[in-house]
């Protein structure tokens, strides 16, 4: 039984929606849903770029600071071409918000849906890249990241479909930090707790493996900002619950999210420069090594810190 009924959804989202099975995206049961999240939720939206900014906004820059954090300003506008039909030919890019009963912003997910080239064996894939995803503190332990996660695997799958090309939506991307990592013990504590819950949800870390079995991360974020420096992060994947089995070559599908993710980020008008240096670190890093799969809490900060240099 599907949990999610039409008034749950904004028009704009459940147009979008009406020919998804939203429960077989979904990691937790109906009945579940139906008592913890449900009662909590007054709508589902995908975010206008008025309502970003005014009721959205607050949140995000609440929980998100310094490097991490994208410019407010650029998502209100990405939005504002999206809304406006003027996103044609690049990755789509949503937010999904949650209200609650009084009309109050609650939480949200902001991600592009990447449409991977094709792999060496032909397979076609369109990934959703997750980049933040929040909740109002009172508002936790409800399930909401979890509808959050499940709605974001079903706009992707729509998008696929809409597109065509028989993609399929095998994982959601994003990023995050080895267990341990940071400058003090309440940061360290921050990154090891979130390791955890991402791992409880069947998360884990793409990384690369040389012939000498030592391993790095693969994942390089080039500076929002002009003049800001390659942030180093982790690739974590959430597979997607209605992929039975893990139908995809690591390896292959390792390549293809690079070149996605940097060809997203040239999309969106990122500075090149930036964009170059951190495409030319990780592609130093795959040279002579391999793309695989490994549990998030096995992830050291040795490995999330290793440059090609000192390898």
């Amino acid at each position: 039984m599907d949990p999610f009924q039409p008034h749950h959804f904004s028009p704009r989202l459940h147009d979008l929606l009406k020919n998804t099975d939203l429960q077989q995206l979904s990691r937790l049961p109906s009945p579940r849903l139906a008592t913890t999240a449900l009662p909590n939720i007054g709508l589902i939206e995908l975010v206008s770029p008025q309502a970003f900014e005014k009721d959205y906004q607050p949140l995000y820059t609440t929980f998100f600071h310094g490097q991490e954090r994208e410019n407010p300003s650029l998502i209100t506008a990405r939005l504002a071409a999206d809304f406006a039909g003027q996103r044609s030919g690049l990755a789509p890019y949503r937010v999904l918000g949650l209200r609650d009963n009084a009309g109050e912003a609650i939480g949200a997910a902001q991600f592009s849906v990447l449409f991977l080239p094709a792999t060496g064996t032909g397979a076609k894939y369109a990934v959703p890249y997750l980049q933040y995803i929040y909740v109002r503190p009172q508002n936790r332990r409800q399930d909401l990241s979890e509808v959050l996660h499940t709605l974001v695997l079903a706009v992707a799958t729509a998008d696929a479909e809409a597109l065509g090309g028989g993609r399929t939506v095998p994982f959601t991307l994003f990023e995050s930090e080895p267990t341990g990592y940071g400058t003090t013990e309440a940061s360290k504590g921050t990154a090891t707790e979130r390791a955890e819950i991402h791992a409880r949800s069947g998360s884990r870390a793409l990384m690369l493996r040389g012939q000498d079995g030592r391993v790095c991360s693969a994942h390089v974020q080039p500076g929002l900002e002009v003049g800001e420096g390659p942030l180093t992060l982790i690739w974590a994947i959430r597979p997607s619950p209605a992929m039975l089995e893990e139908g995809w070559d690591v390896a292959e599908c390792g390549k293809a999210l690079v070149e996605g993710y940097y060809r997203s980020l040239r999309d969106e008008g990122f500075p090149e420069e930036n964009i170059a240096v951190a495409e030319g670190i990780v592609g130093a890093r795959m040279r002579g090594r391999e793309f695989f799969g490994m549990a998030l809490a096995n992830v050291t900060v040795d490995m999330y810190k290793a440059d090609i240099e000192e390898m």
